[in-house]
């Protein structure tokens, strides 16, 4: 755990020696896979991208609750993938789902480490259905799914990304250079 995770959990309140990872509930394949549908995850992205609401029938849009880690949190379940928030973390959805970018990037992280087709990577190599969170100083700060990836001709033309909150539907993500520094991850399809 780096100095940052360690301070980050002290002010959330939490002993890191204490810290419990959040949980992906996953279907794991032989040789190292985990099972996963692209197509699934980007089809719940494309469906729910412009509406109020998720398959839980649950939509945040308040002070220090949003509906981006959630919105993504659900396509990542449509495609085989369910995150449950970690200590120090609650949710208020109906499926259980995390509804906080760092439990959606440090299960992710862990996921890419023990499962071969989930990798973490950069903006520059994603491509349509990869996850992504933009980050400030001190964490993940905004989720979203690629729908069309940079254009590396134009560096300052953003991706182009389904995400609720800022509700893009295929949308320019509006984050020129922050999305350089993004956590970048691809989950290939494995049945």
């Amino acid at each position: 755990m780096t100095k940052l995770e360690t301070e980050y959990l002290k002010q959330m309140g939490i002993e890191p020696e204490n810290y419990v990872q959040p949980m992906a509930e996953i279907v794991p394949l032989a040789p190292r896979k985990v099972k996963f549908s692209n197509w699934k995850a980007i089809t719940y992205a494309k469906d729910y991208c412009g509406q109020t609401a998720n398959t839980c029938g649950a939509y945040y849009d308040q002070p220090g609750k949003t509906d981006c880690a959630h919105f993504i949190a659900h396509c990542l379940s449509a495609g085989g993938i369910a995150i449950k928030p970690g200590d120090g973390s609650t949710t208020d959805c109906p499926a259980g789902l995390a509804m906080r970018n760092t439990d959606l990037v440090a299960a992710l992280k862990a996921l890419a480490t023990d499962y071969d087709n989930v990798q973490e990577l950069g903006i520059s190599d994603a491509i349509i259905g990869d996850i992504g969170f933009l980050n400030n100083l001190i964490r993940p700060s905004h989720a979203f799914m690629i729908c069309e990836p940079v254009d590396l001709g134009d560096p300052l033309k953003p991706a182009k990304v389904w995400s609720h909150t800022a509700a893009r539907c295929c949308g320019d993500m509006g984050a020129e250079i922050r999305q350089w520094f993004a956590t970048m991850f691809r989950i290939t399809d494995a049945q």
